[in-house]
């Protein structure tokens, strides 16, 4: 009876340390599923922030990514006086391609597009040939320009292309290209946009050129990435408990905080020295404070 109960408690133990061991990679797995989806965010935000500034050799900088219009977002759109209307995107491509261009076997990606009155429908440029240009290269503070080269071929041969002028205007707000026709010239065309993001951005980044609060939720993210990706690691390779003991470096960083209060601790303890040799160095006579040497 003592050897059917010695295996018995025998296999209950093994049955409770193969059930730790699948927590332990469960938890290590959603840990690694945070991480990549931490890691993706953070490329997908640095890449559309990033393409969408630009510094040009004098140092001057725009920032049109406010101007980008987001997945599932209405497309920007103008005409011109003949009644076509243009569709586009600022630094990305539509989100949607026009139906007269699905209509007629053309639901090819593209930054731009012109829909003619009579249902013609045109890509005008490509995102992989997008390029950047001050409006007046003798006042950059007039604005910047984009263009997209390599659009669909007009008849003849000629590649059509598309740029945006971006005219700063501080009071214009986000601005709307509506406002203005869209003119063409031998398949060049031209939209006018007056925008407060047409003026340079004078200490709008913060690091790596990115905006302040850009920058701190890149930060949030990256420091989420260290501890949960750590932590998965840890639990998974040494088995620790789920807990402070499972942090990335935890010895390091307990190292670092103590050394921090010490710090603390001596700059206060400084501090209060020196005011003390200022408050002694005083000496009160006759309810007057007099300095001494």
């Amino acid at each position: 009876e003592e050897a059917v109960m010695h295996g018995y408690g025998s296999q209950e133990g093994g049955s409770g340390g193969e059930q730790r061991h699948v927590e332990i990679r469960s938890f290590a797995a959603r840990m690694w599923m945070v991480v990549g989806v931490a890691m993706a965010c953070i490329s997908a935000a640095a890449a559309d922030v990033s393409s969408c500034q630009h510094t040009f050799p004098d140092g001057q900088a725009f920032d049109l990514s406010p101007l980008m219009r987001p997945p599932r977002e209405r497309d920007w759109y103008a005409d011109d006086r003949a009644g076509n209307m243009y569709y586009f995107n600022v630094c990305s491509d539509a989100n949607e391609v026009p139906a007269a261009c699905v209509a007629m076997n053309k639901a090819i990606q593209a930054p731009a597009y012109e829909v003619s009155r009579d249902g013609q429908c045109q890509w005008l440029g490509q995102l992989k040939s997008m390029e950047w240009a001050y409006i007046d290269e003798s006042e950059p503070a007039a604005g910047v320009e984009v263009y997209y080269f390599d659009g669909e071929q007009c008849p003849g041969g000629i590649a059509r292309d598309i740029r945006i002028q971006f005219f700063c205007d501080p009071g214009a707000g986000m601005g709307r290209p509506l406002d203005y026709y869209v003119l063409e010239e031998q398949c060049h065309y031209s939209v006018t946009w007056p925008s407060q993001y047409g003026c340079p951005a004078e200490g709008a980044t913060f690091l790596f050129g990115l905006k302040p609060w850009t920058f701190v939720w890149l930060f949030v993210l990256g420091v989420s990435v260290y501890v949960g990706g750590g932590c998965a690691m840890n639990v998974a390779q040494t088995g620790c408990e789920i807990g402070p003991d499972a942090m990335p470096h935890a010895a390091m960083w307990m190292n670092v905080l103590e050394l921090a209060r010490e710090g603390v601790e001596f700059t206060r303890e400084k501090v209060g020295a020196l005011l003390g040799r200022r408050k002694s160095s005083y000496e009160r006579v006759d309810g007057v404070e007099y300095e001494w040497g």
